[in-house]
Formats: C-alpha cells, structure tokens, sequence
C-alpha cells in the first residue's frame, strides 16, 4: 500500500539518534557564498577551519592554553581583565607596555623559560615594531600569541606562532573568537587541538545577535540597542562552543579591502586636527586602525567623554579594568587616560569632520 507505514517504525524514527535532515517547511536565513576572488576575512585571516573557531576571544585562548599547558603565561599589563579567565591564575604572568604601546622586553628577558606563553596584542591595530619582532625571533622555544582583537589588518606579516581574533571587535559579525596557526611549530600543535563543541543553544546564538539586528534595524535608537549590547557582554563567559554560521557565513561574505581603507582614510583625516592629543604617530599608517586614540588628563577625559556622549558620540576606554599587578603605574595611566575615537568603516568624511569638530570644542 502506497501510503502505509508501521505505527512503531514512525515512533522509532522520531526518537533515532541520528535524525534526518527535515524536508519542506519555512526558510531560515540564506548566507551568502564568499566573496568572489577575495574570500572574505575568513580567508584573509586564515581561519576558515571551524574547529578552530570559538563563541568569543577568551575561550579559544582558553582552549589554547589548556591544550599546550605552559609553564607560565605572559600577558600585557595593559589589556582588559577578562582575559585572564582563559589563563589559570597560578601561571599568570605579566609585562608593562613602552611609551610606544609595545612590549617592555627587559621584563621578560631571563625570566621566560621554555615552553612558556607570551600574548602581546597589535595595540588599536599596529603591530609591534623591529624591538619586538627580534625579541620573538631569539626565543624559539616560547609559543608567541599575536593578539589580533584590535587589528584587522596590520599591514605587515604575523610575528608570532598564532594569530588570534575578535571579529565583533571589528566588524558586524556577532561572536567568534578565531585562532590562526601561523608558523611550522603551530601548525603541528594545532594538529591534535581539541576543536569546539558545535551546536550551542539557538536561544544563545539569537541573543547574541538581537543587539546587531536591533542596532541594523534602528539605527538611531542607542536608547533600545545599546543595554542588550551591554547585558550581551556581561555575560560572556569562557565556553567550549563553537562560532555559530550565522556568524561564520557573514565573516566569510565580508570583504576587507574597502573596510581597510575606509578605516585608513578616516584616520588620515583626524590625524592633522588632532595630531597634539595623538596616542599613535603616524598620519598615514599601513596598518587598517582600530580607532584613532587620543590622550587627555584623567579629569579632562571624563568631561571630554560626557560631552561627546551628550553630541551622541561614543568613543570607546581601553579599557576601564585592566589585568595590571598595581605597581604596573604607567598602565593604569594609560586606562584613566586614554579615549578612542570611532573612524572605523561606517562613515565617513562628514562624520570625521564632525567628530573633529566636536572633540576639540569638549576641551574648552
């Protein structure tokens, strides 16, 4: 009979462990296919693989620091403190930043001992410079972690063994936290690193997300957007899930060239108006900016904060709680006074003469 089937085989296949796929029904969201001939920032970031691809930042560096268990781990006084959650506390380790945002490498130098782990962070994009790169390359036997959260394109190659990104930090992608091995030694470790759990809990995924819908859908309304983006953070937390392909799919479509520039030609058209309150030197940089930061005296900073809110503008601290032992004082210098100033790849020359505009008038 054409349309006769055993009441017991329907049961049994509702309850299969390995459901077939459903056929029919409605449409879930269609991603599109990478970006022709560029491959989207998933290519360009090497990170395609998704066994290498978390729900944030902190849990693959987590899940890096589990798998090759270091000695010690050396992480920037100047960094935001929900790093340390990845790290167990008893291997923490810290180094203070130079007057230039790089690594003080007289706090390391005698001290790293083989196998050990050092994170330094492309600081608002740029990576460090030749100090740096020639300090990674006399220690061989340590694995080098180029924190990438601020850097979407440095301009330069990767100085150390694995590269690892934040892409909500950067771009309209609404988790992930992505490692790239770079060099030989990673490549091997990655070979037997215990990838994520796929399939988190949709509710989470959605929740993740409903700030980036909210914010695409009104735009103007930071009154709505901005709480659910602040509750989204709060409760991030180290996990063992994976990026969603929500998430995965729109890195994947995103293509980095007019964002590099875009971001570039934004910093260019701040860096004369405001070059006496500039963090970083360069007028012209190579590297795609994180922001353009400035610094002010901690008590100036704030007016200069409240005023800009007040024109809805909203530059960004880096960062309010920092990992830094106490004694680590140009670090916490740095935090009461840096602000960052938005110049990324959602406006543009009218929206940086505005900024412009309006940062200098908050100073009188």
């Amino acid at each position: 009979m054409l349309f006769a089937s055993p009441v017991g085989s329907l049961v049994g296949s509702r309850v299969s462990a390995t459901l077939e796929t459903p056929l029919g029904g409605f449409f879930g969201i269609d991603l599109p296919d990478v970006v022709p001939d560029v491959g989207g920032l998933a290519a360009v970031w090497e990170v395609a693989e998704t066994r290498h691809a978390w729900t944030n930042a902190t849990s693959a560096l987590a899940s890096l620091v589990a798998h090759l268990r270091p000695g010690s781990v050396w992480l920037p006084g100047y960094i935001c403190s929900s790093v340390l959650a990845a790290v167990p506390r008893e291997v923490q380790r810290f180094f203070p930043l130079r007057e230039d945002l790089s690594p003080e490498t007289d706090a390391m130098e005698g001290r790293l001992s083989h196998g050990d782990m050092v994170l330094a962070v492309d600081m608002f994009g740029r990576a460090p410079g030749p100090d740096w790169h020639a300090f990674v390359a006399a220690h061989s036997d340590v694995t080098f972690v180029e924190d990438c959260a601020q850097a979407l394109d440095t301009g330069t190659a990767a100085w150390g063994d694995w590269r690892l990104y934040s892409p909500r930090k950067l771009v309209g992608v609404p988790e992930g936290g992505l490692l790239a091995p770079v060099s030989q030694r990673a490549q091997a470790q990655a070979a037997d690193l215990p990838g994520p759990i796929e399939g988190a809990d949709p509710s989470e995924i959605i929740r993740r997300l409903a700030p980036a819908l909210a914010r695409l859908e009104r735009p103007d309304a930071n009154d709505l957007w901005h709480p659910m983006h602040q509750s989204s953070e709060a409760d991030a937390a180290v996990t063992a899930h994976g990026m969603s392909k929500f998430a995965r799919g729109l890195l994947a479509a995103l293509d980095p060239k007019p964002l590099a520039e875009t971001r570039r030609r934004n910093f260019r058209q701040l860096a004369a108006p405001l070059e006496p309150y500039a963090v970083l030197p360069e007028a012209d940089p190579c590297f795609a900016p994180f922001g353009f930061p400035v610094a002010l005296p901690p008590d100036l900073r704030e007016r200069v904060r409240d005023r800009l809110h007040a024109s809805r503008i909203f530059p960004a601290i880096h960062w309010n709680d920092i990992a830094a032992p106490s004694e680590f004082t140009a670090d916490y210098l740095r935090a009461r006074s840096l602000l960052t100033l938005p110049c990324d790849h959602r406006y543009g020359p009218n929206d940086m003469e505005r900024l412009a505009t309006t940062f200098l008038e908050s100073l009188t």
